[in-house]
């Protein structure tokens, strides 16, 4: 799977404490806001006791001033969340994901990217490798 680098939230980054992505995205001039694309998390590890991670999809018009549009909750055990944005209503011209940790020591080693369609299936990315790991 190639990965523009323009439409990546958080490339192999670290995430200890409630926090924002490496970067913000802007939707790609032309298509209207959320048509047949989706916010796509993978979580390539995670540590810690009882660790948790909501994410959570914000939106600017002028990549200053963000606003939440909605938070999602990734279940114990998977290592993919896919963010839809065609059913949400608001969107702007730049998005961000705020990170959202919980549990004592959390460690989450993620990377997250704008793309087409509603996401991929889990099943594409059992074998990527954590930092290090490649």
């Amino acid at each position: 799977m190639f990965i523009d680098a323009q439409q990546q939230f958080s490339d192999k980054q670290a995430v200890t404490s409630t926090g924002y992505a490496t970067n913000s995205v802007e939707i790609p001039p032309g298509l209207n806001a959320g048509i047949d694309m989706a916010a796509q998390i993978i979580v390539r590890s995670e540590s810690g006791t009882n660790p948790t991670l909501t994410v959570e999809l914000e939106t600017s018009s002028d990549d200053s001033t963000y606003t939440k549009l909605v938070g999602v909750k990734k279940p114990a055990g998977d290592k993919l969340l896919n963010i839809a944005l065609g059913s949400i209503s608001g969107l702007k011209k730049f998005l961000r994901l705020r990170y959202v940790v919980g549990g004592v020591s959390p460690a989450y080693n993620i990377t997250s990217m704008l793309v087409a369609g509603d996401g991929f299936s889990s099943q594409g990315i059992q074998h990527i490798a954590a930092r290090g790991q490649e």
